[in-house]
């Protein structure tokens, strides 16, 4: 027994004078490793962060405006006014469930928003370590967005970006991890992430279209896949499609879009909406708060170029008829369409995030400031892609569902755009910035993969007695690589 713990002595401090831990020889032999334990450490105080910022700041305690109309739309599970049918459904359904859960209790909604604060950034690390084969730079992915001031601050109020924002990344998740396994039932769950994305918030629309319509295009299985994600849909969309049918004589099964295309077509400031069905009538005034605010304040007094009201009016029991009315009213030459195109990348860019802005808070304030980076960093990050694009080339799916992004929130008139519109594209943006650090390998790119020539060949004897060639999966790697 004396002669185990003479042993174990020995052993223990051979190890302790051969290399301790805390040695700086230690930490210099083993600096990949270094890093991802500080990445690590980071990620931990970000999230220690958002529990603090949403303990102080809970938003159920900040119900006003926005934050009002989902928060009253949700706990009213049985209203059926216009705006229920305007929204997107899913964020209806999340209040409702966490109005269920909690019965309005402070501490409750304080700890569902929390789980949620927190996971956000965690499916999108996952979204990036299935885009690319680093675990370092996916950790870095998690640092950088854990610590995004947006995307801490808009977790204060009751708005539809903080579902949207894990949905996109469980959806770009999801598509990568189905580029990778190309089987139709990984093709059916991405389909299933990017239609609840898709009711979270429409933006999420075309960037499904361009991710689910690519991989269908490339990969086997077309038939088996599309019936599947056909039955998806069907399963989803069509009952929301008849109940919206049957209460305002149109098909939107995502919520009536009407109302902010005329308004953003209209050039106006603010719109007066006028409802009307089966003798009742709602009546509602609606104003971005990007159409007043001085955008690059304080630099400039500049304000939007939008002036006076527009005022619509609907009977919702003559189905798409007043609707289409009041499209014809806002039809666009070339020139109107610039000027708004103009005024919208703008209000896109550079205007604050509204409410998360809120300057009497500290991350409010390094919000309100942080605004002045995405323009000048999407400008430098499309050169450097132009410039870099070979380590881009495996990522061109990825690149058109940014384009898709921009394309409809940017170019197309379809909404009054403000700051907290760009909170999904800063995520994207970047990862893209991220991408460029990925350098091209001989390898395979894929996550988990390893080239078949660089494996032994080796000869082992069945139970025949005749030899077979059978080739050893790869062994576990115990050393961090800079691949990895």
């Amino acid at each position: 027994m004396l002669q185990y713990w003479q042993t174990l002595r020995d052993s223990f401090f051979s190890c302790l004078l051969a290399q301790p831990w805390w040695t700086w020889q230690y930490w210099r032999n083993n600096r990949l490793w270094a890093f991802q334990l500080l990445c690590y450490a980071l990620v931990i105080l970000a999230i220690l962060y958002r529990i603090d910022y949403i303990i102080e700041f809970n938003p159920i305690y900040h119900i006003f405006s926005d934050t009002r109309r989902h928060w009253e739309q949700g706990i009213d599970v049985l209203r059926g006014d216009p705006m229920v049918f305007t929204d997107p459904i899913l964020f209806q359904v999340y209040i409702a469930a966490l109005a269920k859960l909690t019965l309005k209790y402070p501490p409750l909604v304080a700890f569902y928003t929390i789980i949620l604060c927190s996971i956000t950034p965690w499916l999108w690390y996952r979204f990036v370590r299935e885009l690319q084969p680093s675990k370092t730079l996916a950790l870095v992915a998690w640092v950088v967005l854990s610590w995004n001031p947006s995307w801490i601050s808009i977790y204060g109020y009751f708005m539809q970006e903080t579902l949207l924002l894990p949905m996109l990344g469980a959806a770009l998740w999801a598509t990568w991890r189905c580029k990778r396994k190309q089987t139709a039932a990984a093709f059916t769950l991405m389909v299933l992430i990017w239609a609840l994305a898709g009711l979270s918030r429409g933006i999420a629309i075309p960037m499904a279209a361009v991710a689910c319509t690519w991989l269908w295009c490339v990969q086997a299985e077309k038939i088996r896949k599309g019936i599947y994600s056909l039955l998806v849909l069907a399963l989803i969309l069509g009952p929301l499609t008849y109940r919206g049918y049957q209460f305002v004589h149109i098909f939107a099964p995502h919520g009536m879009g009407n109302m902010n295309l005329i308004y953003a077509k209209s050039g106006k400031r603010k719109i007066n909406m006028n409802y009307e069905r089966q003798g009742a009538r709602w009546f509602y005034v609606f104003q971005s708060p990007a159409a007043e605010a001085r955008v690059f304040e304080p630099l400039s007094d500049w304000q939007s170029r939008r002036r006076g009201a527009v005022t619509a009016f609907v009977d919702l029991d003559e189905g798409s008829r007043d609707w289409e009315l009041n499209m014809e009213r806002t039809t666009l030459s070339l020139k109107q369409y610039v000027d708004i195109t103009l005024d919208n990348m703008i209000l896109l860019f550079f205007s604050e995030s509204w409410p998360d802005s809120n300057r009497a808070r500290t991350l409010g304030e390094v919000n309100y400031q942080s605004r002045w980076l995405w323009a000048p960093l999407t400008v430098l990050i499309l050169i450097a892609s132009i410039v870099w694009r070979k380590r881009l080339r495996q990522q061109k799916m990825y690149a058109a569902i940014l384009i898709a992004w921009f394309v409809v929130q940017a170019l197309l008139p379809i909404a009054v755009n403000e700051g907290r519109y760009r909170m999904p594209f800063t995520g994207m943006l970047l990862v893209q910035a991220l991408l460029l650090f990925n350098r091209p390998s001989s390898t395979n790119s894929q996550r988990g993969q390893v080239p078949l020539q660089v494996m032994p060949v080796r000869r082992f004897p069945s139970r025949s007695g005749q030899y077979r060639a059978r080739t050893p999966l790869p062994r576990k790697r115990w050393k961090v690589r800079l691949s990895e």
